[in-house]
């Protein structure tokens, strides 16, 4: 069996009121969310070893579309629609927070490009 060493601390990053972290450079899917994102995942009953740690797999847990989803489902995290009234509303945010990215040299362009392209296909709207 392994030596049990001196116990160390173990930090984590400071989260936002969505659940998504902080530091670092903050893509526009974090800045402009539609989700909670993490770097972890727990493991379901039904795959056994239930609440434990999932290897290199991180969470995509979506905002309800509507107040009344969020109502009924009992989500402390805001609406899609409360945050984002709409498709242009939603697009605006993304492609400012994408150039912005650009233009800090963290994207090239055709990635912000292609992120953007990306967005505006999705389809919570319709």
């Amino acid at each position: 069996p392994p030596e049990i060493g001196p116990r160390y601390q173990a930090l984590v990053p400071q989260v936002d009121s969505d659940g998504n972290e902080l530091p670092g450079i903050r893509l526009p899917e974090i800045a402009v969310p539609l989700a909670t994102h993490t770097g972890w995942s727990l493991r379901s009953a039904e795959v056994g070893a239930e609440g434990m740690l999932v290897g290199l797999e991180g969470s995509y847990v979506p905002f309800p579309i509507t107040e009344g989803e969020r109502r009924s489902a009992g989500d402390p995290r805001p609406s899609v629609l409360d945050r984002y009234p709409s498709r242009q509303a939603y697009l605006a945010q993304f492609v400012e927070s994408a150039l912005e990215l650009h233009r800090d040299g963290y994207l090239l362009a055709e990635d912000a490009l292609q992120m953007i392209d990306e967005a505006s296909q999705r389809k919570l709207w319709d």
